[in-house]
């Protein structure tokens, strides 16, 4: 299977990639640090339409979201449909709008972060409802150690893993939403 990975070389992106390539499948990786920029979409769009599965990762203003809409029409448009899959990825804090606000210095920055990211699921769920396919889902990250220097939250590899196996293990199974946080061990259940 072609996967295409918006921002496949940091965080959640290269666990998505290196785990994928490692499971036999062709990666299609688009990140700055490789010279592409998800904010000049129709070009993206382009790079991704070959493509069986999107994983819209990187996130960049509104960018995240209009990508979306161009992958989805050309997608839609292709005939005769073909079963394609868009997994978007977003965050819990589209969830409680309460917990940016302990940010402090950053609460502003994680405010407009979580607008973006309202702004995703909301044009994923609108999109949903026009069409069969290409079949989208949202998944909601809580915090996973994306930056070396600590070690706060979900192992990323961890937590790619169990994503990949929700969805490969279940290939019956529509998940349409989906939000999967760590569990801190200091603190007993």
């Amino acid at each position: 299977m072609k996967i295409a990975i918006t921002g496949h070389t940091h965080g959640i992106g290269k666990a998505f990639a290196e785990q994928l390539s490692k499971r036999g499948h062709e990666i299609i990786g688009i990140s700055r640090r490789d010279g592409e920029n998800i904010r000049r979409v129709v070009h993206t769009a382009t790079l991704i339409e070959p493509a069986d599965l999107f994983i819209n990762n990187a996130q960049s203003n509104y960018a995240q979201t209009e990508l979306l809409y161009e992958v989805w029409k050309r997608w839609a448009n292709w005939m005769p449909p073909r079963e394609k899959w868009i997994w978007n990825i977003s965050t819990m804090l589209t969830q409680d709008p309460e917990d940016y606000k302990a940010g402090g210095l950053n609460a502003e920055s994680l405010g407009q972060y979580r607008t973006q990211k309202v702004a995703l699921e909301e044009a994923s769920q609108q999109l949903r409802a026009k069409e069969k396919w290409p079949k989208i889902s949202i998944i909601r990250p809580g915090t996973v150690a994306t930056n070396e220097e600590t070690n706060e939250g979900a192992d990323v590899n961890v937590w790619v893993k169990s994503i990949i196996d929700t969805f490969t293990h279940n290939p019956n199974i529509n998940i349409a939403d989906i939000s999967v946080g760590w569990v801190d061990k200091r603190i007993p259940i």
